[in-house]
């Protein structure tokens, strides 16, 4: 499945960048079991991340729309996909 980032949306260019650093990425695992990220932020604060939800203020207050973070992780899950297969 590829990963389709808009190159209008401010949040695209973004999240190419944070996946180039993924590796810098904290790992770990949500209370549900789930795959989780922590992704530091602009601001040095780490955002917990899965492809579902973020901790950041972007995604809470943009209603349940993916965040610049969400983004880069779909990225690099695809990435990681792609290199397994």
């Amino acid at each position: 499945m590829a990963v389709l980032v808009s190159t209008t949306d401010p949040r695209g260019p973004r999240a190419v960048a944070l996946a180039t650093d993924a590796g810098q990425w904290l790992k770990c695992r949500s209370r549900d079991g789930r795959k989780a990220y922590g992704i530091k932020g602009s601001d040095g604060v780490y955002y917990l991340t899965t492809r579902s939800s973020c901790t950041c203020k972007d995604f809470e207050y943009g209603h349940g729309r993916a965040c610049k973070h969400m983004l880069a992780v779909e990225l690099h899950c695809e990435l990681l996909a792609q290199q397994a297969a």
